[in-house]
């Protein structure tokens, strides 16, 4: 806890943030949240996503230290900037999410620079559960560099009736279970969608 504390008085003394229109760079919005580079420990932020909404986003280190937590605006072609001056060489993981979106991307400092793992961006937007008949219900979901997604269904108590992973879609017969609300739970790493439905 001691540990925690004093990286976030650090980084909150070192970090420095603006907003407002990025350059067109449209080779970079592959990703929902880009993070570029800029100088040997800064990196810009990109939300290139409309409809995204404020972002909660969470910088920790390997052991799942927290580092810095905040907020990030989002809208097409926001940026913010993080000055990473205040961080030992190491691995670090930034996590954006609110209630209906997720993404994860790693980053390093080494001998006092900073790199950014491409290949490690996931991201997740919240499954939608849709009725397709009575007590059948279907799960989309729409992911990036994600194989599977954890999903729990659970009775009004509590109690799981059901518990496995999600691939692209995902169809589930609830007949069998007794009449009344029911929540599906989506998990992935330290994010979760909740949805409820209704068995007759």
């Amino acid at each position: 806890m001691k540990k925690n504390t004093m990286l976030l008085s650090i980084f909150a003394a070192m970090f420095f943030v603006s907003t407002g229109n990025a350059m067109a760079e449209s080779h970079l919005f592959t990703k929902d949240v880009k993070i570029v580079k800029r100088d040997t420990k800064k990196v810009e932020v990109r939300v290139n996503q409309l409809n995204v909404g404020v972002l909660d986003v969470e910088l920790k280190d390997k052991e799942g230290v927290l580092i810095y937590t905040g907020e990030l605006q989002g809208g097409e072609n926001v940026t913010t900037q993080f000055n990473l001056n205040a961080l030992p060489n190491g691995e670090y993981v930034l996590n954006c999410s609110n209630e209906n979106f997720w993404s994860s991307q790693q980053l390093s400092i080494t001998n006092g620079n900073v790199e950014i793992n491409e290949n490690s961006y996931k991201e997740a937007l919240a499954p939608k559960v849709e009725t397709i008949a009575i007590n059948r219900f279907e799960v989309v979901t729409t992911n990036k560099n994600l194989a599977d997604m954890e999903v729990t269904i659970a009775d009004r108590t509590g109690e799981v009736v059901y518990n496995g992973y999600l691939s692209a879609a995902s169809r589930f017969n609830l007949g069998h279970l007794p009449s009344g609300e029911y929540t599906f739970e989506f998990g992935v790493a330290d994010k979760s969608f909740k949805q409820s439905v209704k068995v007759k």
